[in-house]
C-alpha cells in the first residue's frame, strides 16, 4: 500500500527551480509547472519514467514558459502528471499520487495532478498545466481552485507535448481568482471580446450532479445574471452532453494520441497503467477503422460544433457542474474510477469539443459543506471576459459560499 501523501509528493521526479530571466508584472509569482513543457536540457518525464530513458533534452524552453520567466515569474519545481497527461483522476502518475489538500482522502483529479497539488499545498501561487479533456477543469473542481481551460489555439503550445492536438490547451490555476488574469495577459494576446449578456442554465443536466453540484450551480447561475443585469434561461442542453457526445470526442482523442506516438506506444506499452494501456490499445484500433466511420466522426465533430454555437452565441455564457461530485476516493475500486471518468467527461466534452474557455471556480456549499467546482463556459476568444464574469461574484482571495 502506498504511504499516505504529502505535500511534496507533487513534484516530479528530478524536479528543480527555475529563477525569473528578468523583472515584470509577475514578479513574485511562483509557477508549479506541469512536467511537460519544454526546458532547455531538461527531459520531460510525461508522467513515466519510460519516456525519460527513451527521450532526448528539449533543445529550447517553451515560449509560454519563457515569457512568464521573463515577466518576473520563478518556478520553485516541476510539477507531476498523470501518464501521458491521459486521464482525468490523478492516480497514474509516478510513484505516490499527490496530495489533495482539500480532500486528503480523495485524490486530485488529473492530468494536471501535480500542479494542482502545489498550488492547493500553497507550495506555489499558480498552476501551469494542460487541458485537453478536462485536465485542468477538473483538478481545479477537485482541489478548490480556480481554473482556466483557455480558448483552443489561443495560448501557443509549442514545447509542450501532445496528447490530441485539435484539443490540447494550456491552462492555469491559482488559489486566487485575481492571480489568473495577469498570468493569461503575458502568455496570451487575448483579442477583444463582446459583454456576456446572457446566462444558461442547463437545467435537464444537473440531473446528472449531486445535489451540492447542482445547488452550487443554481446558485452561480443567479449571481451571475443578477451581476450582468440579464435573465436567467434555463434550456434544454442535455444532447450536448450526452454519453454519445462524450464517446465522440473520446474517440477522435484516441485516434490522434495513437498518430501522436503510436510507434513509441507500441514499444512501451508495458510500461503504461492499465487504465492508460487500455486507452491506447482502443486507439490503436481506432485509427485502424475503415477511413468512411473516422470521416462520420470528423462530420459528427464540425456539426456538433455549429450547433452548439446556434445554441450559445457570443453573448452567452453556461453555468454548469464541472464534475458529478467530489473527486473519487484514494481507495476507490476500478469500477467506481471508471464510473467517475464517464460521469466528469459528459460535462467537460462541450469546451473540449468546440474549442472554448471555460472557467472553474470553487463553491463551498453551506449545506453539506462540500468544496465543489462550478464551470462557466463562454465562447471562444471570451477568456478575459469569463475571468471579468467571475470576479463580478467572487472574492478576489478567497471561495464563494452559496
Amino acid at each position: 500500500m502506498d504511504r499516505e501523501p504529502r505535500p511534496a509528493d507533487c513534484w516530479a521526479p528530478g524536479s528543480f527551480s527555475l529563477p525569473a530571466t528578468a523583472t515584470g508584472p509577475l514578479s513574485g509569482v511562483t509557477l508549479a509547472v506541469k512536467d511537460m513543457f519544454a526546458i532547455e536540457g531538461h527531459v520531460s518525464s510525461f508522467g513515466l519514467a519510460r519516456w525519460r530513458e527513451t527521450h532526448a533534452p528539449w533543445k529550447y524552453t517553451a515560449p509560454v514558459l519563457a515569457g512568464l520567466l521573463a515577466a518576473g515569474a520563478s518556478v520553485p519545481g516541476l510539477a507531476k502528471l498523470d501518464q501521458l497527461a491521459w486521464s482525468i483522476v490523478g492516480n497514474v502518475g509516478e510513484g505516490v499520487a499527490p496530495l489533495n489538500s482539500a480532500y486528503p482522502d480523495r485524490f486530485t483529479c488529473g492530468s494536471s495532478s501535480g500542479p494542482a497539488a502545489a498550488v492547493a499545498a500553497g507550495l506555489a501561487d499558480v498552476g501551469l498545466g494542460t487541458d485537453t479533456g478536462g485536465s485542468v477543469r477538473a483538478p481545479a473542481a477537485a482541489c478548490g481552485l480556480y481554473g482556466l481551460r483557455a480558448t483552443h489555439g489561443l495560448i501557443s503550445a509549442e514545447g509542450v507535448l501532445p496528447l490530441a492536438p485539435s484539443f490540447d490547451t494550456v491552462g492555469v490555476m491559482a488559489r486566487d481568482l485575481a492571480c489568473l488574469a495577469p498570468v493569461l495577459g503575458v502568455i496570451a494576446d487575448v483579442p477583444a471580446a463582446g459583454r456576456a449578456t446572457r446566462v444558461v442554465l442547463p437545467a435537464d443536466v444537473l440531473a446528472w450532479a449531486s445535489t451540492a453540484a447542482s445547488d452550487s450551480v443554481r446558485a452561480v447561475a443567479a449571481a451571475l445574471a443578477e451581476s450582468l443585469a440579464c435573465v436567467l434561461a434555463e434550456e434544454e442542453l442535455g444532447e450536448f452532453f450526452s454519453g454519445d457526445v462524450a464517446d465522440l470526442f473520446s474517440r477522435i482523442q484516441a485516434r490522434q494520441a495513437w498518430t501522436m506516438h503510436g510507434p513509441w506506444l507500441a514499444a512501451n506499452m508495458d510500461t503504461l497503467a492499465p487504465d492508460v494501456a487500455g486507452r491506447v490499445r482502443r486507439g490503436q484500433r481506432l485509427s485502424a477503422t475503415p477511413e468512411e466511420e473516422q470521416d462520420a466522426d470528423q462530420r459528427a465533430w464540425r456539426a456538433y460544433t455549429d450547433a452548439l454555437g446556434e445554441h450559445l452565441p457570443a453573448d452567452t455564457v453556461v453555468v454548469l457542474p464541472v464534475m458529478p461530485d467530489l473527486p473519487p476516493l484514494r481507495t476507490a475500486s476500478a469500477g467506481e474510477l471508471a464510473e467517475f471518468r464517464t460521469g466528469a467527461f459528459r460535462f467537460t466534452t462541450p469546451a473540449s469539443l468546440s474549442g472554448r474557455p471555460e472557467v472553474v471556480i470553487p463553491v463551498r456549499h453551506t449545506p453539506s459543506g462540500k468544496l465543489v467546482g462550478v464551470g462557466i463556459l463562454g465562447s471562444a476568444g471570451a477568456d478575459a471576459e469569463l475571468l471579468r464574469v467571475a470576479g463580478a461574484i467572487c472574492p478576489p482571495d478567497g471561495v464563494l459560499a452559496v
